[in-house]
């Protein structure tokens, strides 16, 4: 039977053993999860397109579509009319060019032969090693032929090629053009219903853009941030783009527009670039941006409006460390301290493992799930770290994967790592009774005398810190203007180590007599987190529907890189975002000040 701790030592190890032990331990990338995709689109190019595309916004369509595509995707190009009439086969990232100039060259014309068409996409695609296989077909009619019977065999082979694309894991999405492939039951749609693809329906050829967009972001979930969207005039267009993804691997912007876009420039800072102009779209291709801005100017149409997107890349080396925090366990039958580790991924760049990623505002609050050993744990990212906090009983290796699906960038690689969570200290063990009663004695009598001295010298050692009582004098007047807004709360740091979620507290429910300060806003949040000096920042309502801040605490307050003093006010209007360091030189947090309209005030 374990020995019990007698309640002396079990006090002793309390003041001797500290109850927060922090060991880093760093671990490093492993395996490289990294998924090829391949995609081949493929066009009706009969001759009643030219009826339902006069102006030829398909072939825009194909280019917002392999522009937009990430780098690991192998994209390939059918055409088809009584027969197969242009092909190209699956080309990497650099050679998408290429596939523009053979989708450029193709010419409405003949009869439509789908199952030709069909046919020769799916073939490709079958000797394609890709993980993940798509078709997207942009047709609008059924099969079509000199006669009933080449009609048939046309129908028959689109059927039959559509089979084997669902056997072979091949998903179709099928965009239907004109009036008449309105009924999604046309015989075209079949093969999206027998692979588990989309059907989308562009009544018009400028409808084409809108279901490409569809396809992209429901079926392929390419994450893209629409920078601007302008009208054009007759001046040349020139402004500034927000650029948030300081050393992505590559960042695509793409442009697009019903009619021309002339005169293109550009000024940015990267490592390279490629700029590829068509008619109505232009693709600049920027490798690792350096800068958060991108300057541009352009020609437009006048009354026709162009679209800016950005597509970000990452390539992402997870690095990982580990702390503990040690508590002496209620149980007194217990051999083991009871152990807490928080586990740290910091993300950096694969090519360059002294570039951490994601510190943008950008990034912020951002979700990442975390695959530990069949364990899925979802972190929130802050300053380009999630942590995950684990409960340690034994020694264990676990290796450590990540599922980017809800995080707002493509992550092209992301390597696995693995960490080794040490097992808990043991307790100290009372030794077994061996002396006399009156040798126990003075034993006993002198730890208690050590603990009596180690306890004196830390009292005389530790400066005594005089209790705050707030004065009465120090909480300013308050506003006569009404509040009106919110202040939305970040907890970065507690004394606890606990992460504690977003919060927000409505000042417009106060009345504007109310001075309140920062320790009766975060309880009134229910937090029960003691922030020393939080009971001596006061807010109070403001006027030109904003708040005031005083400060009457030693904390460290900053907003936009101000230090704001001790005994001084300042006024806050929508949108002010301020850090506070709190006393204890631990506890941290933010929060930001949002004024809300009539209507979201209930």
């Amino acid at each position: 039977m374990r020995s019990k701790i007698s309640r002396i030592k079990y006090l002793a190890a309390v003041w001797i053993f500290l109850l927060a032990v922090t060991i880093p331990y760093s671990v490093y990338a492993e395996d490289t999860i990294k998924t090829q995709k391949a995609v081949v689109f493929l066009l009706d190019v009969s001759g009643s397109m030219k009826t339902n595309d006069p102006n030829r916004y398909a072939i825009d369509g194909i280019a917002q579509f392999i522009y937009t595509l990430p780098s690991n995707y192998e994209i390939g190009f059918v055409a088809y009319n009584a027969e197969v009439c242009a092909r190209q086969a699956l080309m990497d990232n650099v050679r998408r060019k290429e596939i523009m100039q053979t989708a450029e060259s193709v010419k409405y014309a003949g009869y439509s032969n789908a199952g030709a068409g069909m046919t020769e996409a799916v073939q490709m695609l079958k000797e394609s090693s890709a993980i993940e296989k798509d078709i997207v077909l942009l047709s609008d009619g059924e099969c079509l032929m000199e006669n009933e019977a080449a009609t048939a065999l046309s129908y028959t082979a689109y059927q039959e090629s559509a089979e084997q694309a669902a056997a072979n894991g091949i998903r179709i999405h099928v965009i239907g053009l004109g009036e008449e492939m309105e009924d999604t039951e046309n015989s075209i749609f079949q093969a999206a219903a027998k692979t588990g693809g989309g059907t989308y329906h562009s009544p018009q050829a400028l409808n084409i853009q809108s279901s490409i967009d569809s396809i992209l972001q429901n079926q392929f979930h390419i994450k893209q941030m629409t920078a601007a969207i302008i009208d054009a005039g007759e001046d040349t267009v020139e402004l500034g783009i927000d650029l948030p993804f300081t050393y992505a691997s590559t960042v695509r912007v793409l442009l697009t527009s019903s009619s021309p876009i002339r005169d293109l420039t550009t000024n940015f800072n990267a490592d390279g670039a490629r700029q590829v102009n068509g008619e109505r779209y232009s693709l600049i291709e920027i490798d690792s941006p350096k800068g958060n801005r991108m300057d541009i100017s352009f020609n437009g149409t006048p009354g026709h409006q162009i679209r800016i997107i950005l597509i970000p890349e990452y390539r992402v080396l997870p690095k990982v460390s580990v702390s503990y925090e040690d508590r002496i366990p209620e149980d007194i039958d217990a051999s083991v301290y009871e152990r807490e580790a928080a586990v740290t991924y910091t993300f950096y760049d694969m090519e360059n493992d002294k570039i951490q990623l994601w510190t943008e505002e950008y990034f912020a609050h951002s979700r990442l799930s975390a695959d530990i050993a069949g364990e899925v744990r979802k972190g929130t990212l802050e300053d380009g770290q999630i942590q995950i906090h684990e409960t340690v009983t034994e020694k264990c290796v676990k290796e450590v994967s990540f599922d980017c699906a809800e995080f707002p960038a493509n992550i092209l690689e992301i390597s696995t790592v693995t960490v080794t969570l040490e097992a808990p200290p043991a307790l100290p063990v009372e030794e077994p009774e061996e002396f006399p009663g009156v040798i126990y004695g003075i034993a006993f009598l002198a730890v208690v005398l050590v603990i009596l001295i180690v306890t004196v010298v830390l009292r005389l050692k530790k400066p005594i810190r005089p209790v705050v009582v707030p004065d009465n004098d120090e909480r300013p007047e308050p506003g006569k203007s009404s509040y009106v807004g919110r202040l939305n709360i970040y907890i970065t740091r507690t004394a606890s180590g606990y992460d504690i979620s977003p919060l927000s507290y409505d000042l417009f429910r106060l009345p504007s007599t109310r001075v309140i300060s920062m320790s009766e806003i975060l309880a009134g949040c229910g937090l029960r987190e003691v922030f020393e000096g939080a009971e001596h920042i006061y807010i109070s309502s403001g006027q030109g529907r904003s708040v005031i801040l005083t400060n009457q605490s030693d904390c460290c307050i900053m907003k936009s890189g101000e230090i704001l003093m001790k005994k001084k006010s300042y006024q806050l209007f929508a949108g002010a975002k301020v850090d506070i360091a709190f006393e204890d030189e631990i506890s941290e947090l933010t929060f930001q000040y949002r004024e809300l309209k009539p209507s979201e005030m209930y």
